[in-house]
């Protein structure tokens, strides 16, 4: 098992965009850091780092064939399983600026042992920064309410994940493993509502405004929640640890959604404009061959009609020879 399978192909830097995990963790990272890239897989994540931050990157993949490719990227790459309590030993005396755990921790058999196990790898001011899917999007969360339930070859039911998060499950995770939040991202993937209308219908729902927007909030959108943590900074004596430390770090609302479904949309229709003037043009082409079909046909009978009376003609003439009659053009003789 590939412990870094993305949520989204391999990206480089010619065609990121900005609901792309890759491009909001780089955009993160410090220039010239030196960062752990943990599940680095063939290396599209490290050549990111290398091109965008000119980052000092130690890769860690489990895949063996994934971590040779990745050697054109790293700095240095080491084949180990992250469940593994000594996969990361080679790496005791080494601090890092940055840690990545890019669509990761959902491959992981022991996710907390892993975090747990990078804090002597931080220093004060490290982060971690991971990316995580949302199995609470409203894709999964519709063939939910309609009783269905499917592994896939990749994405959010990727058949290769052993954990499932949602935002607070998350959250969870990074409390019990000594860490703080800095900052919640995510990448989000909306759906019309007149798909999310026709999962409601199936179970007898009414589609109406109240029901739509709750599939539109910012946790039901996220497809991956990107997420930077650290470890707690020290506290006097005087400061008073807030109780909803983590609860404070709420997804923002994402006006761009519309906007975007808007062009998506607009882009449908040309090419829905597209797709029935071809097939237009195939009608047309289909009327034209059964034309030329009927003339064939045509021809053939015309054909057959002449070599019937060409052999006609013959037989007559040999009939006329055997009888010792002269032969004579046409069909009859008078």
């Amino acid at each position: 098992m590939n412990q870094t399978v993305a949520a989204y192909p391999p990206a480089n830097s010619a065609n990121l965009d900005n609901n792309h995990s890759h491009n909001k963790i780089v955009q993160l990272i410090p220039r010239y850091a030196q960062v752990l890239e943990l599940g680095c897989s063939s290396g599209a994540m490290s050549r990111l780092m290398k091109e965008q931050c000119e980052a000092h990157v130690f890769g860690v993949e489990k895949d063996a064939q994934a971590a040779w490719q990745a050697q054109r990227y790293c700095d240095y790459v080491f084949t180990e399983d992250l469940d593994d309590p000594h996969s990361l030993d080679a790496l005791q005396f080494e601090k890092f600026d940055v840690i990545t755990l890019v669509d990761v921790l959902e491959h992981l058999r022991y996710p907390q042992q892993l975090l747990e196990r990078l804090k002597p790898f931080m220093m004060d001011e490290s982060v971690i920064l991971l990316s995580v899917p949302n199995v609470a999007h409203t894709s999964v969360r519709l063939e939910l309410l309609t009783g269905d339930f499917r592994y896939e070859e990749a994405g959010i039911l990727d058949d290769t994940h052993l954990k499932f998060f949602t935002l607070n499950s998350l959250k969870s995770l990074i409390e019990r493993s000594g860490f703080v939040i800095n900052e919640v991202d995510y990448t989000w993937h909306d759906l019309p509502d007149s798909v999310i209308a026709r999962y409601l219908r199936q179970v007898g729902v009414e589609a109406t405004p109240r029901a739509l927007e709750y599939f539109h909030q910012p946790d039901a959108v996220a497809y991956q929640f990107i997420i930077s943590i650290s470890l707690p900074k020290q506290k006097s004596e005087n400061d008073s640890a807030s109780p909803d430390l983590f609860k404070e770090h709420q997804l923002k609302p994402m006006a761009a959604s519309w906007q975007t479904w808007g062009h998506i949309f607009a882009n449908l229709q040309q090419k829905e404009q597209v797709i029935k003037g071809l097939e237009t043009a195939i009608k047309d082409q289909q009327a034209e061959v059964n034309w030329l079909k009927t003339q064939l046909q045509d021809k053939g009978d015309e054909l057959t009609r002449v070599y019937a009376t060409r052999s006609w003609r013959l037989l007559r003439k040999l009939a006329s020879f055997v009888r010792g009659m002269p032969v004579q053009e046409g069909l009859t003789q008078s």
